[in-house]
């Protein structure tokens, strides 16, 4: 019941690897005469030789995985070679965050415009690193705030309530925005253009109008919560505390920012001609 386009590509992963097996061995390829050297030879050349992306190897070998568990089944061989052989391991990337001059780019172009609201909404995600539809649920009871401290009530994902606090940044524009906010809003901390809620959508025109005026691309409020945690690591908090901050049920999707960007790499090689 595979589509044909999966069909064909499996097919044509499977040719590939005839006429490598036939070169290589001076034979043609049947699965009786399939072993795992031969599987861990082809994999080197596709990666070495041929200098394939790891998805595209990594599918090359599920094709032939998925042969050879069949000539198995068939009764053709007595085992699948296949099943010991690892595919290629992809390096793993940090998400996309913003770098501190970026972060000031935003933060300028959104002051700039002026707009109460508008500068509340990107200090507080990048202050809070809140998810937008945290953010948007956000009710005023939620606040707790005073001159010299504050928290949010956050509920979060799975019905999980989590307390965030408030630095005196976020404090600043949060009381901005409380003496401005309409009296006889939606139940909601932030308000939309029309008095209703602020949704999430909105919150991403608000994010790509600004990101727009900066000069930057792959804005997000996705991409404040990953500059708030990047921030935080950077500034030598413990991935426990970065974990209860964000609302992380393991501290696996919290390492995520201790993974090098490329631009930390540029920096650690710049290093070196200092």
């Amino acid at each position: 019941d595979k589509s044909e386009k999966t069909i064909a590509n499996y097919c044509a992963d499977l040719r590939l690897f005839s006429r490598w097996f036939e070169q290589t061995n001076n034979e043609p390829m049947t699965p009786q005469v399939v072993t795992p050297i031969d599987l861990r030879e082809y994999r080197a050349h596709l990666l070495n030789v041929r200098r394939l992306a790891p998805a595209s190897i990594n599918r090359k070998l599920a094709a032939l995985r998925v042969f050879l568990a069949w000539a198995r089944d068939k009764g053709l061989i007595e085992s699948n070679p296949a099943e010991g052989i690892k595919g290629v391991r992809k390096q793993e990337l940090a998400p996309r965050w913003l770098e501190k001059k970026e972060q000031y780019a935003l933060l300028r172009a959104v002051q700039r415009g002026g707009k109460v609201r508008d500068i509340a909404v990107i200090i507080m995600l990048l202050h809070t690193g809140l998810r937008v539809s945290e953010f948007c649920a956000l009710a005023p009871a939620d606040l707790e705030i005073s001159e010299r401290r504050g928290e949010l009530t956050v509920r979060g994902k799975g019905g999980k309530v989590r307390t965030v606090p408030l630095n005196a940044e976020a404090r600043k524009v949060l009381w901005a925005w409380l003496e401005v906010r309409p009296a006889d809003g939606p139940p909601t901390l932030f308000v939309g253009q029309r008095g209703d809620p602020l949704s999430p959508r909105a919150v991403q025109r608000i994010m790509a109008k600004y990101a727009r005026l900066a000069n930057l691309e792959d804005v997000s409020p996705h991409t404040l919560r990953h500059s708030f945690g990047k921030n935080l690591v950077n500034a030598g908090v413990t991935l426990e505390k970065v974990a209860m901050l964000m609302g992380h049920e393991s501290l696996d999707t919290t390492r995520i920012y201790i993974v090098p960007s490329q631009n930390d790499l540029a920096n650690a090689v710049e290093r070196l001609a200092g």
